[in-house]
């Protein structure tokens, strides 16, 4: 009995694990050949020791396999690499996964190159501000098939790459035309579950079918954090998301509440968790924590 046991450990551990990815720390000359291409810089809230790459398999537009490679926040590398783990098995294709420095940092020219990707030192489009690629908590998904659009005032819109206008109908299957395949729509929920809640596609413009990530403000406590902390906060925010899920099914999202907002509550305050940590680190992480009490009210407005 204890060797069937023994045995049927061992299967779970192995069936329950990604088989077609992996997590890896940045060696030195690639940290290197991010700064040379200005991917990496020591402004960066995000330094090399803190990112992981996550190299996995996936299937291209034609059928074939392939190896990608994205660079995340090392506390979201677990779950990322459980995406792109479903996505192959799921059969998603995504065109190709170069990490930015392959493009020097022009997201332009990734996008161009239908290129999927995550960390980047760089600010928003047309803005001054980080962009939260820069905290190596965001990703971008086969952008031809998920373009960035965005409208002017007197609604003439824009697409990058410009081929994307040719996606600009989003159904995946129309009559007398072949099927769609590599739409983000297809795995909104399947980010939303590993962490990844916020989707570009959400908003009203610009909007940017290609663009997973997390809050501003979880990046920022993250990057705050020691990566044990961060660690052990992201596990506690997929456990959160997935029990409201499981409780009370994914098509509420849209009314989600998301889990900082939760741990705001229970520590009575309305500061941000970021702030809140470096003012009281032990306060933030016994509510961490602490087993979440999921419920209807909780999880939605």
């Amino acid at each position: 009995m204890k060797v069937i046991s023994i045995i049927s450990a061992v299967a779970m551990t192995v069936f329950s694990s990604p088989l077609w990815a992996n997590v890896t720390p940045l060696s030195s000359s690639q940290c290197q050949a991010m700064i040379g291409k200005g991917v990496m810089s020591t402004k960066a809230p995000v330094q090399c020791d803190r990112l992981r790459n996550v190299t996995f398999k996936h299937y291209t537009f034609d059928g074939k396999t392939a190896t990608g490679k994205l660079v995340v926040l090392d506390a979201v590398a677990p779950h990322v690499e459980r995406i792109f783990d479903e996505l192959y098995q799921q059969g998603f294709p995504i065109a190709q996964a170069k990490p930015i420095e392959y493009y020097a940092g022009n997201d332009v020219k990734s996008m161009d190159a239908n290129n999927t990707s995550a960390f980047n030192y760089r600010p928003i489009a047309g803005k001054s501000s980080l962009s939260l690629h820069a905290y190596g908590v965001a990703i971008d998904i086969n952008p031809l098939q998920n373009p960035f659009v965005e409208f002017t005032s007197w609604g003439t819109a824009t697409f990058k790459p410009l081929k994307g206008h040719e996606y600009s109908n989003r159904m995946l299957q129309r009559l007398g035309k072949e099927d769609r395949k590599g739409f983000a729509e297809e795995v909104i929920n399947l980010f939303a579950k590993n962490g990844f809640i916020y989707w570009g596609g959400y908003w009203d413009t610009p909007i940017d079918f290609q663009h997973f990530q997390t809050s501003r403000d979880m990046a920022y406590l993250m990057t705050a954090m020691p990566t044990k902390d961060a660690s052990i906060f992201f596990n506690h925010y997929v456990d959160w998301v997935q029990s409201c899920q499981q409780s009370y099914g994914s098509k509420q999202m849209n009314t989600f509440k998301d889990y900082t907002s939760y741990l705001q509550t229970e520590l009575k305050t309305a500061t941000s968790l970021n702030r809140l940590y470096k003012a009281n680190p032990n306060a933030v992480m016994q509510a961490i924590n602490k087993k979440a009490q999921v419920s209807q009210s909780r999880c939605f407005k």
